[in-house]
């Protein structure tokens, strides 16, 4: 886990100022064992105002330092853009999420670079699973 003197050089190489709140968001994205939106971020600092958390939000990703992931659920989440490569497994019922590693997806992507006519190397991608989690399946069996 990162120091909180860490989180203040990487916002300084970023370019961004060093603030309370983008040191409370990075903070808050630490701890997170999962994609946060901006109103669980707001939920978890209660003393920072909604404006400030989606200004600071959209900043951390136009540097880098967020990386936003589409989960399907009608509003955009965030997670830490350093994070090992990973994907995502979303219940369609409850929208719990789980992080997935290692699915191949690597092999894949080199092999898609070699197949490819006019493409070089893949920069990023997004990978995200949906389906029904085994709560939900077996609370769908009991109905």
């Amino acid at each position: 886990m990162r120091k909180k003197g860490d989180d203040k050089m990487m916002l300084r190489k970023s370019g961004c100022k060093v603030t309370p709140a983008r040191l409370a968001i990075l903070n808050v994205f630490k701890k997170a064992k999962k994609p946060l939106s901006a109103q669980e971020v707001i939920e978890t600092l209660h003393e920072t105002d909604q404006a400030t958390v989606y200004r600071t939000l959209k900043s951390l990703e136009e540097k880098g330092i967020l990386r936003h992931i589409d989960l399907r659920h009608n509003h955009a989440h965030y997670e830490l853009a350093d994070l090992a490569e990973h994907h995502h497994l979303v219940c369609l019922e409850c929208g719990k999420i789980e992080i997935v590693h290692h699915c191949g997806m690597e092999e894949t992507q080199n092999r898609i670079v070699r197949s490819s006519k006019h493409f070089a190397e893949i920069k990023q991608h997004a990978l995200e699973f949906y389906g029904i989690c085994k709560s939900c399946a077996a609370r769908q069996k009991k109905l």
